[in-house]
């Protein structure tokens, strides 16, 4: 994956406010799950990865933002991340993150372009 040429996700339009876009990745030459997130109209690209457990943040129900809208929320413990930095809020992962992946949106799509990542399927 060149910087260059980044490889397109999903159109913007199937990516809205509070949503998920789930798909895989060959991240560091390791397949991995990964999600784009929209929130405040901005998209954010992660491993689809709790730092507590290896476990989807997905993995019991199909949101990945907590009922208020403010946190991204692993359905399996309640762990909190903020969606933008990808730091947990939580006591318990506390000075833990989420893995980010380098995304971009224009022109009506939203791309992969992290060096450390390449498309491998998508899962939508």
């Amino acid at each position: 994956m060149s910087k260059s040429h980044p490889v397109p996700i999903c159109r913007s339009d199937q990516l809205a406010e509070l949503g998920k876009w789930c798909f895989s990745v060959l991240y560091r030459g390791a397949p991995e799950p990964a999600l784009v997130v929209r929130f405040n109209g901005t998209v954010f690209g992660y491993l689809n990865h709790c730092a507590h457990m290896p476990r989807t943040l997905d993995c019991e129900r199909d949101g990945v933002f907590d009922p208020s809208g403010r946190y991204l929320q692993c359905s399996m413990h309640g762990i909190c991340y903020d969606p933008v930095s990808g730091r947990s809020l939580s006591e318990i992962c506390l000075d833990k993150s989420l893995t980010a992946i380098k995304v971009a949106e224009q022109e009506g799509w939203i791309y992969l372009i992290d060096k450390h990542a390449r498309l491998e399927s998508p899962e939508s």
